[in-house]
């Protein structure tokens, strides 16, 4: 007897649905056994696992039961951070820093200028909300400097919009200089837009745009803390701006998303701020190790700097990503082609973990078996 046809999902659904959501791309993650996942950029460093599992340990039966309270570690990253309590708003993760702002600031006859290539969450979010995007290249296929004057250009002679610039750059690991988002923030004021400038890989490179927030009224940062505190599974991040702006975004209720799990993790790793500062001191020198091992056996290829907690590498060939990738995950090690990105073309990522996996690696690339 043969099976009944299929229903579309849509179908399927005893209530009216939004046709263009069910064509987004989607998919839960999938954690297979016993596979180094260098793909998504989790800080892997046994210092800072250290550090993770000892807050843990710390965690007590009211940070599970209860409903959290925010204000005990606003105060802390106030002066973490150096910016004004009420200018600070918690969320779960930079996704959903993402989608508030596309929520709150671009949905309703808004658009997104996006400065790209960066996060995909950012073009997922204004598909799902159905809110228009114009894209400015960043890189110019096989440059090794991120370029501005399409996006100023764009500003100039764009309606007030939403523009987000991601320094240091994803998934290039490129950045651009205080100087440059300086004069950004300021053709953003003049020309009526909000400049949102995600942060996301700052402290590996000891960038930060916060600062410049307590004299642009038009600006916001995003922060994560996955990165950076090995908190990628605890989901938290922080969003920087005016206190008015600020309030304004509260409405939208992400305080509701932000476990008290999560809170309490953040608060005891920002005690060991000092030892987080020599696990990103760490992760550069394993870094610099590791490219220099690289490209010792690969003399065409080049690294993009200074990156963030993994490398980008130009190969030159644009079919060498996917052969690569194909050769790591038969050894159980993931990573990224970013082949298909433009800008990226020929480009593939690691991203980074302890000394002797990064050896590894290394045997793993420089195996000939890897380029053919």
């Amino acid at each position: 007897m043969s099976a009944p046809p299929a229903v579309p999902l849509a179908d399927a659904v005893p209530f009216p649905t939004r046709p263009a959501v069910w064509g987004l791309p989607w998919e839960p993650r999938r954690r297979r056994a016993g596979v180094l996942n260098l793909k998504s950029c989790e800080l892997r460093h046994p210092l800072a696992a250290e550090l993770v599992s000892a807050a843990a340990r710390r965690l007590s039966a009211a940070d599970l039961m209860y409903y959290p309270y925010q204000q005990n570690l606003v105060a802390a990253l106030s002066d973490h951070h150096g910016h004004e309590q009420s200018g600070i708003l918690l969320t779960a993760g930079s996704d959903s820093a993402v989608g508030l702002v596309v929520d709150a600031l671009a949905a309703g006859g808004g658009s997104l200028i996006l400065h790209e290539p960066t996060f995909e969450s950012w073009r997922y979010y204004a598909a799902l909300r159905a809110v228009p995007v114009v894209s400015c290249a960043a890189l110019e296929a096989g440059a090794s400097r991120l370029e501005l004057t399409g996006l100023h250009r764009t500003m100039a002679d764009h309606p007030p919009a939403v523009v987000v610039v991601t320094n240091p750059a994803s998934p290039s690991g490129l950045s651009l200089s205080p100087e440059e988002m300086a004069e950004t923030a300021e053709r953003a004021r003049r020309a009526g837009h909000l400049l949102v400038v995600d942060e996301c890989y700052g402290a590996f490179t000891g960038i930060t745009h916060i600062p410049l927030v307590a004299s642009s009224p038009h600006l916001l940062v995003l922060r994560s803390y996955s990165k950076t505190f090995g908190l990628a599974g605890a989901r938290i991040a922080s969003v920087f701006g005016s206190p008015a702006l600020v309030s304004y975004l509260s409405r939208f209720r992400p305080d509701s998303t932000v476990s008290s799990t999560a809170l309490a993790l953040l608060h005891t790793l920002l005690d060991d701020v000092d030892r987080f500062a020599e696990v990103w001191r760490d992760v550069r020198a394993i870094r610099s190790e590791f490219v220099r091992e690289i490209l010792a056996a690969h003399p065409g290829w080049s690294a993009l700097d200074p990156g963030g907690n993994f490398v980008t590498f130009r190969t030159g060939d644009r079919a060498l990503p996917q052969r690569m990738a194909r050769h790591l995950d038969s050894h159980d090690v993931r990573i990224r082609p970013l082949d298909d990105v433009p800008g990226l073309e020929g480009c593939l990522r690691v991203s980074l973990a302890d000394v002797p996996t990064m050896r590894k690696v290394v045997a793993l690339m420089n195996d000939p078996e890897a380029v053919r």
